[in-house]
């Protein structure tokens, strides 16, 4: 009885690479108007810590977004009273989701400059959300 070779990798045929996707520029991060922004903060689906540090996070910014003096993650300890690990938990998941942008980018929470931004599609949720709340509370009156 005689055993077939066991084909290895070696006897794959060759292919050539696959051309690499063409990747689509960022979209430019423009700081998000305060009320707006806190707007879909409050119509997204973030954890309520995350939601609680986000506000806690806008009153230190002004009308258009910008936080002139920054709270770093010891002022927003002292603003919301949870620890410093959900703090910084929650920062990140607000930069992750695209309500924050961050200079420099990758910096430490502690010293990194923070900006108030709308990820594509929070403003139009936010809307709709503010409208369904309006429209029932003027089928109530």
């Amino acid at each position: 009885m005689t055993t077939a070779a066991r084909p290895t990798p070696a006897h794959m045929p060759r292919r050539r690479p696959a051309r690499a996707a063409t990747e689509t520029p960022p979209l430019e991060v423009r700081p998000a108007h305060r009320q707006p922004w806190e707007r879909a903060i409050l119509a997204s689906n973030l954890f309520g810590n995350h939601r609680f540090v986000a506000i806690a996070l806008s009153t230190h910014a002004d009308g258009r977004g910008h936080i002139a003096r920054q709270p770093r993650v010891i002022g927003l300890v002292h603003n919301t009273g949870l620890p410093a690990g959900q703090v910084r938990v929650a920062l990140a998941a607000l930069v992750n989701r695209g309500f924050l942008s961050m200079s420099p980018p990758g910096d430490d929470y502690a010293t990194a400059d923070l900006t108030l931004t709308l990820p594509p599609g929070a403003l139009a949720r936010a809307r709709r959300a503010h409208q369904a709340t309006t429209n029932r509370s003027n089928a109530d009156a």
